[in-house]
């Protein structure tokens, strides 16, 4: 198939071009999003292998539209938020059609996303992880399903912060993910890639949108992140395993030649620092929790923001 592609210039004085890509043309349409920020290049490469096989079938039952590269000019910079109006496009949704230019951005995209029968938005961790979805899957049952047809095994609650496309999206009654996945700040992770592509391209043929040979899902409902944090200064050395469960008490590594960095919460680490040098404060991983009924004061204790270094 060739994709039709749709160009939109949000403010062409800064190369702030999105491009559409479709294949297909009736429904249901699946939006693939990716690089809202400067440090997804694992999710571009991922949409480009997504495209690079929708491009050697004959038909898509249905429609694919990709948009690989959210925010050009903070993924040319390498930055979070854009260096135009100091704004996060994954904040500011539904967007402003008379807004700046991340507003516009945002408007621009969720013209898109509000017609879209599901959405999938790819991101990049920046620290070590196995990739999993995260979603609004504990609020609404169109999101756990579409959640639950992705061939990840961890699916974790995300916060639900407003501005967000996936809470947007999910309060309009939208089925949306959030995947994230392993990959430097500028850096691809190949392997990461391809495991997203066959996840996302099994949920098509679950929906009968392509052909190819259906993989059963099973995944584990798990609740928001729990941060462990160190608090002191110095080399980290991990001595567990992301992907792997453990227990409160468990010993995740340590400080050289200080202390052991014990979790404080049953899980499974979805995120782990590699070795490196710490400081007081910082975030060296995260636990997926067990799915308990948790009250909404100890919900929001566990902001899925990283905290900010404390250096001095």
């Amino acid at each position: 198939m060739k994709a039709v592609v749709d160009a939109m210039d949000i403010d062409p004085k800064t190369g702030t071009t999105l491009g559409f890509y479709t294949f297909g043309e009736d429904r249901p349409n699946l939006l693939i999003i990716s690089s809202m920020d400067g440090g997804s290049a694992t999710g571009v490469y991922a949409s480009y292998l997504i495209m690079k096989h929708l491009e050697r079938l004959d038909r898509v039952d249905g429609s694919v539209t990709v948009l690989p590269v959210a925010n050009p000019l903070a993924f040319r910079l390498g930055a979070k938020v854009s260096p135009l109006d100091s704004k996060d496009l994954d904040s500011v949704f539904p967007g402003d059609e008379h807004g700046t230019v991340t507003e516009r951005t945002a408007w621009e995209i969720w013209r898109r996303a509000s017609q879209a029968d599901y959405i999938i938005h790819l991101k990049t961790n920046r620290q070590n992880c196995v990739s999993y979805v995260s979603a609004m899957h504990r609020e609404y049952i169109h999101v756990r399903n579409l959640a639950s047809q992705i061939a990840l095994p961890n699916i974790v609650q995300c916060s639900g912060q407003r501005g967000s496309l996936t809470t947007e999206a999910a309060h309009e009654g939208i089925p949306v993910v959030s995947i994230e996945m392993r990959g430097d700040f500028d850096q691809v992770d190949s392997q990461a890639a391809v495991e997203v592509r066959e996840a996302i391209l099994n949920f098509m043929r679950i929906k009968d949108m392509i052909t190819g040979e259906r993989i059963e899902t099973s995944v584990t409902l798990s609740g928001r992140l729990k941060h462990i944090n160190v608090d002191t200064e110095g080399f980290f050395i991990p001595q567990v395993n992301i992907g792997e469960s453990v227990q409160a008490g468990t010993v995740l590594g340590k400080v050289q030649d200080k202390v052991e960095v014990v979790s404080s919460f049953e899980g499974v680490v979805v995120s782990l620092s590699r070795m490196n040098y710490v400081f007081e404060g910082d975030i060296i991983a995260r636990i997926a929790p067990p799915l308990v009924e948790l009250r909404a004061s100890s919900e929001a204790d566990a902001d899925e923001h990283s905290l900010k270094r404390r250096k001095w």
